[in-house]
């Protein structure tokens, strides 16, 4: 079809509903303001915080190894929802899923390796009180990488933003339990499952629900 035959009043709605727009970013300068905010937050939690008593007792592939992990694990999920984020480059539903897999598995894993090799640690007060602790610290350093991850997401106008937010918030709790798997004390299995593999599944599901709701207030503007 050419311009020539578009009809003088299908013309005029198209060009009185035209804006101009801001460039996206290239994908690397995306991913950098990411990553730059998530340095700086778990940076300044190892400069303020102690390590773990029993860091010493836990090989070195498990402790700084399995941190490095779980950060290189935080960041390529992180760059998965950018580019989910982006139509025409959104990934397969099966790298989605095997993704968020991967992130819960990694976790679990960490957790069950550490509970081998490190006694339970007791903490004053009851299982409750240090476990809602760590949620809440996790949570905290969590949450400024996920947050500007999601601005990222939405300002790319993504077709599938709930998939976005899902990897973006598995991306941030992920790499922010990098360092917890540091500082945490607690290597009882049922601590970590609850409450570290716990965050992770609550900012997944708020990155899902935060998605589904710009997808349909996105929808309402538009209609």
């Amino acid at each position: 079809m050419s311009l020539d035959s578009i009809p003088n009043g299908l013309r005029e709605a198209i060009e009185s509903d035209l804006q101009p727009v801001r460039p996206l970013h290239p994908a690397w300068v995306r991913t950098m303001l990411a990553v730059a905010i998530l340095a700086v937050v778990l940076a300044f939690v190892l400069a303020k915080a102690s390590l773990r008593p029993d860091i010493d007792q836990l090989p070195m592939w498990l402790s700084w190894g399995c941190s490095i992990l779980q950060l290189a694990l935080g960041i390529l999920l992180i760059v998965l929802a950018l580019r989910e984020a982006v139509p025409g480059e959104g990934i397969p539903g099966g790298a989605v899923r095997i993704a968020a897999l991967t992130a819960l598995a990694v976790q679990i894993l960490v957790g069950v390796a550490t509970s081998i090799y490190s006694p339970a640690i007791t903490m004053p007060g009851s299982g409750i009180t240090p476990g809602i602790g760590c949620f809440k610290y996790e949570s905290a350093m969590a949450l400024p990488t996920f947050v500007v991850t999601m601005w990222l997401v939405f300002r790319a106008l993504p077709l599938r933003a709930p998939t976005a937010g899902l990897l973006g918030g598995a991306g941030a709790t992920v790499a922010s339990d990098a360092v917890i798997h540091l500082l945490c004390p607690m290597s009882n299995l049922s601590h970590v499952l609850v409450w570290h593999t716990g965050a992770v599944i609550v900012f997944m599901t708020v990155g899902w629900v935060a998605g589904m709701t710009w997808e349909r207030l996105r929808w309402h503007r538009t209609s």
